[in-house]
C-alpha cells in the first residue's frame, strides 16, 4: 500500500516541469537576479570564476552585467547584441542576434524561450550530481546543431519553480556554469537597461551571432 501510494504521488516528468517552470518565469513578468558564472577548461585544468548582475525583458531583451573581477557588460537590445570589455576599450557587435539559434539556446538560461523546440529534455542520466537533494536535474539536448554547445544541464528548484543553475557543456568536455540567486519576478526593469551607445574611441569589432560568449 505505501509503495502504491509513493508511485501515484509521483513527480513531474522533466518535461512537466520545464514546462511550468517556464510559465512560472513567463507569468512574472521582468526578471531581476544576481548570477556567478563560472568556466571550468577541462583541458587545462583552469577555473574561472566571475559575479554580476541579469536583467531579462519578457521579450527576450537582456543585460549581464559582469562586477568582479573585472567589469564588462553583455547587453541585446532587441535588434543587436554587444559585449563591452572596458579594460579592453573593446566592444563586440553581433548583428541579427535574435535571428541566430544561440539566442534561443541563451534564453533558457534565465527561463525564457522554448526549450522544448530547441532541446530534447531528459531526465538526469550523466549529471544527477549537479544537483542536491530537493532539487531536480535535467538534461538538455538540441535537436539541431548549435555551435559550441554539446548539451546542457538545468538544475530547478521544484518547489518554488525556479531554475537555480544552468549548465553548459561544450564539445571538448569545458563546461560555463551559471548560479542563479536573489531571483526577482515582476521587477519591471526600466527599458534603459536595455540601451546601449557604443563608447567613443573603442575598438569595434564585427561578429557573427554564432560566435557569440560572455
Amino acid at each position: 500500500m505505501i509503495v502504491w501510494l509513493l508511485l501515484a504521488v509521483g513527480t513531474a516528468s522533466p518535461q512537466q516541469l520545464i514546462a511550468q517552470v517556464q510559465a512560472a518565469y513567463r507569468d512574472g513578468g521582468d526578471l531581476e537576479a544576481t548570477f556567478t558564472h563560472v568556466y571550468i577548461d577541462k583541458l587545462r585544468g583552469k577555473k574561472r570564476v566571475e559575479t554580476g548582475k541579469l536583467w531579462a525583458k519578457r521579450d527576450g531583451r537582456v543585460r549581464w552585467s559582469y562586477l568582479d573581477p573585472v567589469p564588462k557588460d553583455f547587453v541585446f537590445t532587441g535588434e543587436r547584441a554587444f559585449f563591452y570589455e572596458p579594460d579592453n576599450a573593446q566592444v563586440t557587435v553581433f548583428e541579427q542576434f535574435k535571428d541566430s539559434p544561440l539566442f534561443e539556446a541563451l534564453r533558457f538560461l534565465w527561463g525564457q524561450g522554448s526549450l522544448s523546440e530547441v532541446f530534447a529534455i531528459k531526465p538526469c542520466n550523466q549529471h544527477c550530481d549537479l544537483g542536491t537533494p530537493g532539487e531536480t536535474v535535467i538534461e538538455l539536448w538540441p535537436k539541431k546543431e548549435i555551435p559550441s554547445v554539446d548539451h546542457s544541464v538545468v538544475v530547478v528548484d521544484p518547489k518554488i519553480l525556479r531554475i537555480l543553475r544552468s549548465v553548459v557543456f561544450d564539445p571538448l568536455g569545458n563546461r560555463t556554469e551559471y548560479h542563479f540567486r536573489d531571483v526577482k519576478l515582476g521587477a519591471k526593469v526600466p527599458a534603459a537597461k536595455f540601451k546601449f551607445d557604443i563608447p567613443e574611441g573603442v575598438n569595434i569589432l564585427k561578429a557573427s551571432a554564432d560566435e557569440s560568449g560572455k
